[in-house]
């Protein structure tokens, strides 16, 4: 009896102990963010402030804001002396209004280090003289750039500095750019050029002032905001923010936003395992993979999940490393999950379930693990659709765009700087590219200099040039950045947090995805404090780390807990949701004709028609112009038709023909 009560005080005393030790890990959850200070005048500088603060939040700093009325010195230096700043900027319109040497003191002299400064916004009507005192004699005017449109904006090589954007041409479509004018023996580093008709013109310049690093930028060019967003929008957002996003992350460092690793991935659509399937050939895919090194993984249908060649999934098995699977829609009949008109939400709900349970029978019959994210066949569904799949525990949707059918696109900055998103159902949607549109090298580039992952896909036809047609872009992915990691789209996706190292020389985390893995590359024991967008729908069924249940708390929005992992080793983290999900009895039948018959129709397209010339220009048509079934029997119909008369005209007249020679002959 004293036995059982020892035990029961000693559990006792274990979960007091844990849960106090929960409590001092969340509140020790209180902001370590590390800062960034901007000057402005109180005339308008909203473009630099907004730029500041786009910038900021990305890396997860802090703007403290100082706006200066001739009287705000002592204001500025406290700001400046702050142990948490890591950089300074300078609406150029507030150089007047600031004591020079009472600031470069401040900032030589204070106990954290010397700072890096940016001046941004320099324009035509910036006072020459400061503009001089500030960039150390480097800069002597700015000026506008007058006659032929620019070609481009080139980014030079500073080391540490430009990183994946060095020697990288970005889009330039505005007219006449500023451009700064350098005296004769300026030593300035020009970082990014214009290029216009063969002549280079500094826009954003790096110099030194007494022993400050000192950058100094133009005000970049108004754009148009009737521009329409493009598939390379990232590049459109990236280019009208470039000098202060490099500026934040020289800065920042490991105390900004950065994920643990830099991932890629390619993913082809459609195929079931079938050797070959199309033009796609596994085993000679492996190859490619093994000389180029990248991963593949296919969007599998569930509808195909009893339907594996033995030889291919034995494959699958021995190259997990090569080779995996996530979920294409259901059945895959066209847009399955669209606007709710067409099909209601519990529709679309039942299909995602039966996703799930057709993707566990096929993971039974071959042995195959898949990754719980959907790509939706043709588009990406509506929000509550996303909500849905939040609901069943999958781990995210990717598709070519990462918002909802339903919603209207946000604006192009911030959002378009990051291929994943939270703002639809709290449930990471990604944004992907297609590799059979061309995909230029500044997409590849900025996205790595953002340390965005890398999401690639295409069809079994993308391989009519050759089996080896995405050699050169996993070359390029590879050269751009050597140490991408080409891995399955679930793996990306468990690794799809950021985190930031606070000054108690622990890390603050945003995960993004309910299941990820936390790396500890330190060589000391680390303390995680994790922050995940969460609302209270779905109700959340547990969260475990490494399969123990841990406390936690939603706050404003927001799960709060905290863990704690040892050097050189990894703790994952799972959250599971509430929800009426029962596999077993899923029914995964295929009863539907239609279905059938679309499935084969498309086998049929894939295997046999594309071989052929003609057969490859009816594919064409019919993805150009997204066909549904009833379209595409419609056209079949008259396809078949015109073959007939066509047929039986060439028929009569070839009789006719026959008859006229033998009239001839007999007379």
């Amino acid at each position: 009896m004293k036995s059982d009560q020892s035990t029961v005080v000693a559990s006792h005393a274990r979960r007091s102990a844990s849960f106090l030790l929960f409590l001092l890990l969340t509140f020790s959850l209180r902001c370590y963010s590390a800062e960034v200070v901007f000057v402005s005048s109180p005339e308008e500088s909203s473009a630099e402030r907004t730029q500041v603060e786009i910038a900021a939040d990305f890396y997860g700093l802090t703007v403290v804001h100082v706006t200066l009325d001739g009287r705000s010195a002592t204001a500025l230096t406290k700001s400046v002396e702050r142990p948490g700043v890591l950089a300074v900027a300078i609406a150029a319109n507030a150089l007047n209004l600031i004591d020079q040497k009472t600031l470069v003191q401040a900032i030589e002299g204070r106990d954290g280090g010397s700072l890096a400064l940016l001046i941004l916004g320099v324009h035509p009507e910036t006072d020459t003289t400061l503009l001089r005192s500030w960039s150390g004699g480097a800069a002597v005017a700015c000026k506008r750039l007058e006659g032929p449109a620019p070609i481009a904006y080139r980014v030079n090589s500073l080391e540490g500095f430009t990183r994946q954007l060095s020697d990288l041409e970005l889009p330039c479509t505005r007219v006449n750019p500023l451009y700064f004018l350098l005296s004769g023996n300026s030593r300035a580093q020009q970082i990014v050029n214009i290029r216009q008709a063969g002549h280079l013109f500094p826009m954003f310049i790096e110099t030194s002032f007494h022993r400050l690093k000192v950058f100094l930028a133009c005000r970049p060019p108004g754009r148009n905001t009737q521009d329409e967003p493009t598939l390379e929008h990232i590049a459109d957002a990236f280019t009208q923010i470039a000098p202060v996003m490099m500026f934040m992350r020289y800065c920042a460092g490991e105390k900004g936003w950065h994920p643990v690793h830099h991932y890629a991935n390619l993913t082809i659509d459609d195929p079931w395992l079938r050797e070959p399937y199309g033009y796609l050939s596994y085993k000679d895919l492996l190859d490619e993979m093994e000389k180029h090194n990248f991963h593949s993984t296919v969007a599998f249908i569930p509808w195909n999940y009893d339907r594996s060649d033995s030889r291919v999934v034995s494959l699958f098995r021995a190259h997990p490393d090569r080779f995996s699977i996530c979920i294409h829609g259901d059945n895959h009949d066209h847009k399955e999950f669209t606007d709710y008109h067409q099909k209601p939400l519990n529709t679309q709900t039942v299909a995602l379930k039966q996703s799930l349970a057709r993707m566990n029978r096929f993971q039974m019959l071959t042995g195959i693990p898949y990754d719980k994210v959907m790509v939706f066949p043709h588009s990406i569904a509506p929000e509550q659709t996303l909500g849905a799949l939040k609901t069943y525990n999958y781990l995210a949707t990717v598709n070519s765009s990462n918002v909802p059918m339903d919603r209207a696109e946000p604006a192009l900055l911030p959002f378009a700087l990051r291929p994943f998103t939270l703002s639809f159902a709290d449930f990471p949607s990604i944004r992907r590219y297609s590799v059979e549109a061309p995909i230029s090298n500044v997409v590849i580039a900025v996205n790595q200099f953002l340390e965005n992952p890398l999401f690639l896909y295409g069809h079994q036809g993308f391989f009519s040039r050759g089996i080896n047609a995405f050699d050169r872009l996993a070359d390029q992915v590879n050269h751009v950045d050597p140490d991408t990691r080409w891995r399955s789209v679930g793996e990306i996706v468990r690794h799809l947090y950021l985190l930031k190292q606070r000054d108690d020389s622990g890390y603050d985390v945003f995960a993004i995805s309910s299941n990820f893995c936390l790396e500890n590359l330190s060589a000391k024991p680390s303390t995680f404090h994790i922050r995940k967008q969460e609302s209270t729908q779905p109700a959340i069924k547990s969260l475990t780390v490494d399969g123990l249940h841990l406390p936690y708390r939603i706050y404003d929005g927001y799960m709060t807990f905290a863990i704690s992992v040892p050097p050189d080793r990894t703790r994952c983290i799972a959250i599971s949701y509430k929800n009426d999900l029962q596999l077993a009895s899923t029914d995964i039948s295929k009863r539907s004709v239609r279905v059938y018959f679309l499935r084969m129709a498309s086998d049929f397209r894939d295997i046999i028609l594309s071989r052929f010339p003609l057969g490859r220009a009816a594919v064409r048509f019919y993805s150009t112009y997204q066909l549904t079934p009833v379209k595409l029997l419609v056209c079949s119909s008259v396809l078949l038709l015109c073959c007939v008369v066509g047929g039986w005209r060439v028929s009569s007249a070839v009789c006719r023909t026959r008859r006229t020679r033998r009239i001839a002959t007999s007379t």
